[in-house]
């Protein structure tokens, strides 16, 4: 898992060319933030499923301070917000919006949920907080899944790698 990261993740020098990163300075140059071990990807993981999760524009922004701040793999942070993309978002943002009515105990306030930007700007003042407290429940759960689904992937291959060393 450890070389596959290693040969697919951007290098430091590759984040340069992103000035909207600039505004962490070199923080984002620290070496921990670019090494791969159990640690660094669980975090990286849950940072991204978190912020991919939350009903805004630009989650790769708030994913790196969180992975800096956390000292997480930060080319996966980034990586991570891509759960949502422009194909997933829809879907994601009206499960979302259902289960935040479920957790608030309300009746949705519309039979359809449109996945255009216009319509959510028109009724936003009307679903953010199904929206927001949906979509906030859900990244935690994602993220904390996430976690602890790299911990024991991790843990299973280096059981794994230790039991073919042991046959050898």
């Amino acid at each position: 898992m450890k070389k596959f990261f290693k040969d697919n993740l951007p290098k430091p020098e590759d984040i340069k060319k992103y000035k909207a990163l600039g505004i962490l300075g070199e923080s984002i140059f620290e070496k921990q933030l670019w090494s791969i071990n159990k640690h660094t990807l669980s975090r990286a993981i849950a940072i991204g499923l978190f912020w991919g999760w939350m009903p805004m524009f630009f989650q790769m922004i708030p994913a790196a301070f969180c992975a800096v701040y956390f000292r997480a793999n930060l080319p996966l942070s980034l990586a991570g917000v891509w759960v949502s993309n422009p194909i997933t978002m829809p879907p994601m943002m009206y499960l979302g919006y259902e289960f935040g009515n479920i957790i608030l105990g309300i009746d949705p306030l519309f039979e359809k949920f449109e996945a255009s930007i216009e319509w959510i700007g028109s009724v936003f003042s009307l679903i953010w907080q199904p929206l927001l407290i949906g979509t906030l429940v859900i990244g935690v759960i994602s993220a904390i899944l996430g976690y602890l689904a790299i911990h024991l992937i991790w843990k299973f291959l280096a059981y794994r790698k230790l039991k073919k060393i042991k046959h050898r």
